[in-house]
């Protein structure tokens, strides 16, 4: 018994030591579909290359995610589509996600400290639509219709 509470309190301390509550993984050059889906918990297309991310978790809560890919145009409006109903499943909820003009969304930006982040840009789109909720882990979804891209924010 004595040896097991040992064996407990070695273990705690290797853990406090080596385990840290902060998690970030990146690709700030472009990516394949296969390589971004073994960071990312989201059904990513088909046909998505050039995937970009930056996937921060802090604490408990803290989450900030920043995505983006491109797609083959037909498979743009079936992308958003597709992300929207596995958040709202993976959420448990039924949030609505209606369709608005860019103009309308409020543009996220990166914090300093995960700077620098050149592909992450749009205020660039010029034709396209917002898809997104301010609800807390709810997406905020830019689709570039011209350049097929889709831009994706998510954050506690």
């Amino acid at each position: 018994m004595k040896n097991l509470f040992y064996i407990g309190i070695s273990l705690f301390v290797i853990c406090l030591s080596g385990c840290s509550d902060e998690a970030t993984a990146r690709s700030d050059t472009p990516t394949s579909r296969a390589a971004a889906s073994k960071q990312l918990d989201i059904p990513l297309p088909p046909s998505a290359h050039s995937v970009y991310y930056f996937d921060y978790a802090g604490g408990l809560q803290d989450l900030e995610r920043y995505i983006r890919f491109d797609v083959a145009p037909e498979e743009l409006d079936s992308a958003v589509d597709a992300l929207v109903a596995a958040n709202n499943k993976m959420m448990g909820r039924a949030l609505p996600y209606s369709r608005a003009a860019i103009s309308t969304a409020d543009l996220p930006s990166p914090r300093k400290e995960f700077l620098p982040m050149t592909w992450w840009d749009p205020s660039v789109v010029g034709t396209g639509y917002y898809r997104g909720h301010s609800d807390s882990y709810a997406l905020r979804i830019l689709v570039d219709q011209g350049h097929s891209r889709v831009y994706i924010h998510q954050n506690d």
